[in-house]
């Protein structure tokens, strides 16, 4: 009968240890579902976080039709200034062409050309760049 008590007494323990390792089971796992869940949250805010510096970056560069521009602007080289009683001529070599604009009036695509001392500025949608005046000029 002792034994048969013994065997009753251990049973119940096991029986008594099996929920709770079914409940340690039970958050462990929901321990580790969360641990997923915030890496998860951690992983978004850094995907969130290279996509601000992106932007950015992107900001503090110039915009890729501007750098068009400035770009261009230095293509054209000073070949002469013309100056007459009321009117003031220069002349630019963009590649093979010859283009001629009256200072300080916009010309083709914007251009504009400003004769003051010592150099002449040339100006597109808010770029500029400045041509030296030479001393024979």
């Amino acid at each position: 009968m002792m034994i048969w008590t013994l065997q009753i007494i251990l049973g119940g323990a096991i029986m008594l240890d099996a929920p709770d390792t079914t409940i340690q089971r039970l958050r462990a796992s929901e321990l580790s579902e969360r641990l997923a869940q915030t890496e998860a949250k951690r992983l978004q805010l850094e995907l969130q976080i290279a996509k601000a510096r992106h932007a950015i970056d992107a900001l503090q560069g110039q915009p890729s039709g501007s750098s068009e521009v400035a770009s261009e602007l230095l293509r054209y080289k000073l070949v002469g200034i013309v100056a007459t009683a009321d009117k003031t001529h220069v002349v630019l070599r963009y590649g093979d062409e010859l283009i001629r604009l009256l200072s300080g009036i916009a010309g083709p695509m914007e251009l504009t050309a400003e004769v003051g001392p010592g150099r002449v500025r040339l100006k597109r949608f808010g770029h500029f760049r400045d041509l030296p005046l030479t001393e024979r000029w």
